[in-house]
């Protein structure tokens, strides 16, 4: 019987709240991520954040700007690679966040990416965010 760790602060449980944002955890074990640059993966993130249930989103260039924390030149460029990647259709005005290739359609990913975890099964952005924040540190440097 495996015994489940206590939450360290009671009083700061996580909550779902509305309106929720989510990433397909399969993102992380099918190696999807790996691949993209932090800039793409910040885009990704706000993106997951903000779209509604069928992955649309209409924010606007200037606010994905200001909340990713890049230029006109950069937001392009992580767009482009997002579309590259397939994860992402844009028609100038509306982005859609596209769902995930079948497995069988990726290349095996590597081993430290693997789970025990149910394939394709929503989970809360949340833990997404830090492995982005310590890959974001490591490219910085």
């Amino acid at each position: 019987m495996v015994t489940r760790p206590k939450p360290l602060r009671l009083d700061r449980l996580r909550h779902l709240e509305r309106p929720f944002g989510w990433a397909p955890f399969r993102l992380l074990t099918s190696g999807l991520l790996a691949p993209l640059s932090v800039s793409a993966k910040a885009l990704y993130l706000v993106l997951c954040l903000v779209a509604d249930r069928q992955g649309l989103s209409y924010w606007s260039e200037g606010r994905l700007q200001a909340l990713v924390g890049l230029d006109a030149t950069a937001l392009q460029r992580s767009r482009d690679e997002l579309q590259r990647h397939d994860l992402l259709a844009f028609d100038g005005r509306l982005y859609q966040l596209l769902s995930l290739p079948p497995d069988e359609c990726l290349p095996t990913p590597p081993t430290a990416t693997r789970s025990r975890r149910e394939p394709g099964r929503p989970v809360p952005i949340g833990a997404l965010v830090p492995a982005l924040l310590k890959r974001w540190e490591e490219e910085g440097s």
